[in-house]
């Protein structure tokens, strides 16, 4: 497991805390953690998707719902280098328990107004095969 600094820890704090505002479907305080203009890029079965992050939290994560959401990561490898990160890991994405896809996460981060925001993520979304 790797070590990490104090920057390195503030990033994956704000991961940790951007997870867990999808997993409560609250966007409001997502949009305080990220960078608007910033985009997903989602890769799944050889097709490339983007959208913004705005946009995102806008039609992907809806605030309404009773399925319960969770997205487990694991071995996040962190940098930074000043003012930007990034994280790496593998993850999988659960709807009430059952694994719906899986696979690797990257998500960039800058320093904006000494506050640290995601500014991209992209994720390879291998669907379930129980899915």
């Amino acid at each position: 497991m790797q070590r990490l600094t104090g920057d390195e820890q503030a990033v994956m704090e704000l991961f940790r805390a951007f997870l867990h505002g999808m997993e409560q479907r609250k966007p409001a305080s997502l949009r305080e953690m990220i960078l608007p203009s910033g985009v997903m890029t989602r890769v799944t079965q050889g097709e490339v998707k983007q959208i913004t992050l705005a946009a995102l939290l806008d039609t992907v994560f809806p605030t309404q719902g009773t399925s319960e959401l969770e997205e487990r990561i694991y071995d996040p490898l962190v940098r930074t280098d000043g003012d930007i990160a990034v994280i790496w890991c593998r993850y999988d994405f659960r709807v009430d328990g059952k694994i719906l896809h899986s696979g690797t996460n990257i998500v960039n981060l800058a320093r904006v107004d000494g506050r640290w925001r995601i500014s991209g993520l992209s994720d390879t979304a291998r669907p379930s095969a129980a899915a």
